[in-house]
């Protein structure tokens, strides 16, 4: 063979491998394309169909989420995981008593599964029912007693019956196991919070940020905590961020309003009563029955004019 025809059949192939390597990359560019894939090519394989539903439920498709993992139950009925991941996309459907039956049977199938205890949990605590979901996450953490998503959920429940130094215990605890947690730390700022510990909540709420930036809660309680002391421009700016995450949040976006208009008063600035009336109005858009928000714009509307 010459020299010159080996090059060419090298290059060839090379140009060949390549458009194949493009098209498996182009294939895994993401996992909800990886797994259409392969449950294409294995319509029969549990595991295609389940990670294809998980990958459809974080994309928020729901629907088909539930088709998925519908087809992977079909394929395992004894497989704990599919049941409590279809359990999770009828929760978001807002399907509960579906999604807590999906739990039921998951636990069924696995009585240790920790994240099945977790779960039902979250659905009695939802429902009201304190000590039922108590009853589940301590359940958990006698199977693993350093989880510290079980010791910040059961924190949560024991604050809102009122146990006030047990609840701040759970959180203390969970952040000695996980000290990167920002939950944690927002949990426990807020129980200080709620019992007039205003600087220490501060200081866990701030934690909470230094950990998690985004977190839409801790910017919008920490604001209010900076309201109360008087401190407005400094609350109004966390406000704005928190907003920006969460658009519809109509408790911080009354906040902001609230502090727009205090700022009015304080400045007698027109431009700042301007921002206080959209600020109610968009409270309006979203929820039009929000009689406060409505008497507010209306009254500064007057201020206006």
């Amino acid at each position: 063979m010459s020299k010159r025809l080996e090059i060419i059949i090298i290059a060839v192939l090379l140009l060949i491998y390549a458009s194949l390597t493009y098209e498996r990359n182009f294939t895994w560019k993401n996992e909800l394309s990886l797994w259409i894939d392969i449950a294409l090519k294995s319509p029969q394989k549990y595991r295609a169909h389940h990670n294809l539903g998980r990958a459809y439920r974080d994309n928020g498709d729901y629907q088909n989420a539930l088709t998925e993992l519908s087809k992977a139950i079909a394929l395992n009925p004894s497989a704990p995981k599919a049941h409590m991941n279809i359990g999770k996309v009828y929760e978001m459907l807002g399907q509960d008593e579906n999604a807590f039956q999906s739990y039921q049977r998951a636990l069924e199938i696995a009585p240790t599964e920790i994240s099945s205890l977790t779960y039902i949990g979250n659905m009695y605590d939802k429902q009201g029912l304190s000590d039922a979901a108590i009853k589940y996450y301590r359940k958990g953490l006698r199977v693993k007693p350093d989880s510290p998503v079980l010791l910040v959920s059961l924190g949560s429940v024991l604050k809102k019956k009122g146990l006030f130094n047990e609840a701040v215990s759970k959180y203390k605890s969970a952040i000695k196991i996980a000290p990167d947690m920002p939950e944690a730390f927002y949990n426990l700022g807020l129980a200080y919070d709620e019992n007039g510990v205003l600087s220490d909540a501060v200081f866990f709420y701030q934690k909470a940020l230094s950990l998690k930036p985004d977190y839409p809660e801790a910017l919008s309680n920490l604001g209010v905590i900076y309201g109360k002391k008087g401190q407005l421009r400094e609350a109004s700016d966390l406000f704005r961020k928190a907003i920006e995450i969460k658009p519809d949040d109509v408790i911080t976006l009354f906040n902001l309003a609230f502090a727009y208009e205090e700022l009015a008063r304080l400045r007698q600035q027109k431009e700042l009563v301007n921002k206080a009336v959209e600020t109610y109005e968009r409270i309006l858009i979203i929820d039009p029955k929000n009689t406060r928000a409505r008497k507010k714009a209306a009254n500064l509307r007057k201020m206006i004019y």
